[in-house]
């Protein structure tokens, strides 16, 4: 039985409610944003543009690692990004420098690249998440925090459960570990999906 990347099969999941699912998702949510915070503080205390909404699940199917038997119905994946402008940045590879440095702290595998004209180094933590650093000659550098594949029973059920229950506001700017609150499963449905 291939298992997810919470170390669950689908079997596991189909016994799941979708209240348990949205707190499943929800636990995930906050590992990415803790996940992304650590990263951030290790090359920029300061703001960090946000590029658009993190809260609702993505869709399913295809996956940094395969998942046999998933598609966009029975799994999902996460994924949050973030820009920052350094004064005077060039998109040098040695900018690169102090995310390496942070990687090796933590004891994740990375590895570095030269994505066109950019620098990028990305790293694997140790329960599967991925990370990638990338710094542009236009000055622009980019965070991004990716899950694995999670199982679960229905995959528009759990973006309804969770998109319904949130604002859809997010900032143009935060500091490291600010993102707005997630909802409560007990809270009213304030987006009901568009048919």
């Amino acid at each position: 039985m291939p298992t997810d990347a919470a170390g669950l099969t689908q079997e596991d999941v189909a016994t799941m409610s979708l209240h348990e699912e949205f707190e499943a998702y929800r636990q995930h949510y906050e590992h990415m944003q803790e996940l992304l915070a650590g990263a951030q503080r290790s090359v920029n205390h300061g703001p960090w543009d946000w590029i658009g909404g993190d809260r609702v699940p993505g869709i399913g199917g295809d996956g940094l690692e395969p998942l046999p038997g998933a598609d966009t119905l029975n799994s999902y994946d996460l994924r949050t990004d973030r820009i920052w402008e350094p004064p005077g940045a060039t998109g040098d590879a040695r900018d690169l420098q102090p995310m390496v440095d942070y990687f090796d702290e933590q004891g994740w595998r990375h590895r570095e690249g030269h994505p066109g004209r950019d620098h990028d180094t990305w790293a694997k933590t140790d329960d599967g998440w991925q990370i990638e650093y990338v710094v542009q000659p236009n000055g622009r550098y980019s965070l991004t925090v990716y899950s694995e594949l999670f199982w679960t029973n229905d995959d528009l059920a759990l973006m309804e459960a969770v998109g319904g229950r949130s604002d859809g506001v997010y900032p143009e700017a935060s500091l490291p570990g600010e993102y707005p609150p997630f909802p409560d499963w007990d809270d009213p449905i304030i987006n009901p999906p568009k048919i």
